[in-house]
């Protein structure tokens, strides 16, 4: 019993020797960071940092008249990336907290340099977000940060939630995360895509007296897709290019598609119906053949009608089996345009390599030694097969209720 009471004693003892929380840093000595970019410029890393002010954002909340900005941006300059982000603590007095952190926009100049080194940090620091999502700007990265969004008051946040809902409901550039990326370029392909963002229109809003306005003289949005060998920039595909991209990689969600509807009494000619995908799928498989790389894709889609000016009747199956083709074709048009430039560039973006080494371990051991070439020379048999599955509520276009009856 007394033994059990001094290690009772002791323990109590210990305890009043343990200092706390040793290493707790208090809310208000953080610097909440939601976006940061980053450039090369020379020798230097220009490290840039949008910071919260939450006391403008509770304005804002609050239904106050505002005036203030809820963000503030300032850059830091070093050789290395890690003594810039250092450096901070020279004209901040908060500690940068990165764990919020949304989006990372590097300029055309520092992913011509290489990423590797940006890819380190993220990857070796504790509060760094591997998830967070990368985007990359031909001009000074800073801009797109100081850039201000009338309906999401801290930017960050609304270019994140941009590339997320167009990834998810038009699949026409991929959401690109920072650990996706990383695994990419150091994948058997070596290769990795970054969706560009730019601002529109001249000069930026970044005065808060701006943002009432009803038409902003300029406003963020998304690009081209920056194609990368290894971690180096190389290369723009356009939309259509990187839309091609997304079939091919099976990365389709939702997507909207405009086509010729053809044939019937219709006589306007260019793409004068819709349709909206609201699932594909992409399966590809490797072959060899007398020593030649052969890549079999097959994509299967299904989508409903969403806007036609065509006269045919609707409820006709032969139509509906026309506007089936049309769209089929329009895919494939879309899919051959992406699988030209990555042959043109030279460039496996599409991921063909994992399945070639999963399916062809052996030959792999020698293709990927001049896996680039391989690619370039490979031929693609495509196969698409669209179904219409529903044509809306409305059997005829409002364009054949206008034709007068018995024409």
């Amino acid at each position: 019993m007394r033994k059990q009471g001094a290690r009772l004693l002791a323990s109590v003892m210990l305890c009043m020797l343990l200092t706390g929380c040793w290493d707790r840093t208090e809310l208000n000595e953080l610097g909440i960071t939601a976006a940061t970019s980053v450039d090369k410029i020379g020798d230097n890393w220009i490290v840039s940092y949008q910071l919260i002010i939450p006391s403008a954002i509770s304005t804002l909340s609050g239904g106050g008249a505002g005036g203030i900005s809820p963000i503030t941006v300032h850059s830091t300059k070093a050789r290395t990336i890690r003594e810039a982000v250092a450096k901070s603590k020279l004209e901040s007095p908060r500690q940068l907290y990165f764990a919020h952190n949304r989006i990372l926009v590097v300029s055309e100049r520092a992913a011509r340099y290489g990423l590797s080194s940006l890819i380190d940090v993220y990857f070796r620091l504790p509060n760094s977000r591997e998830t967070v999502s990368m985007l990359i700007t031909e001009g000074s990265p800073v801009r797109i940060l100081r850039q201000l969004m009338s309906i999401q008051p801290i930017s960050g946040q609304g270019v994140q939630q941009i590339i997320s809902n167009e990834s998810r409901s038009y699949s026409l550039l991929p959401h690109v995360k920072l650990y996706k990326f990383a695994m990419n370029i150091v994948g058997d392909a070596r290769a990795g895509v970054m969706p560009e963002i730019l601002v529109s229109g001249s000069p930026n809003v970044d005065a808060v007296n701006q943002m009432g306005e009803t038409n902003q003289p300029s406003r963020l949005k998304l690009g081209r897709l920056a194609v990368f060998k290894s971690d180096r920039f190389y290369g723009w595909f356009s939309q259509r290019e990187s839309f091609g991209v997304s079939f091919l990689t099976d990365e389709v969600n939702q997507a909207s598609i405009s086509f010729n509807c053809g044939g019937g009494s219709d006589q306007q000619g260019g793409m004068n119906s819709a349709v909206t995908l609201t699932r594909s799928q992409t399966k590809v498989k490797p072959h060899i053949v007398d020593g030649h790389l052969q890549m079999e894709v097959h994509v299967k889609s299904a989508g409903m009608l969403e806007e036609t000016v065509c006269t045919d009747n609707l409820q006709d199956p032969k139509v509906i089996k026309r506007m089936e083709g049309s769209i089929q074709k329009e895919i494939n048009g879309i899919i051959m345009a992406a699988w030209e430039a990555c042959k043109r560039d030279k460039v496996d973006v599409l991921g063909f390599a994992g399945a070639v080494h999963r399916k062809y371990p052996k030959q792999w051991k020698r293709m990927k030694q001049n896996w680039d070439q391989e690619f370039a020379s490979a031929d693609l048999k495509l196969t698409v097969d669209f179904k219409l599955e529903r044509i809306g509520v409305s059997n005829k276009s409002f364009k054949s209720l206008e034709e007068p009856e018995g024409e």
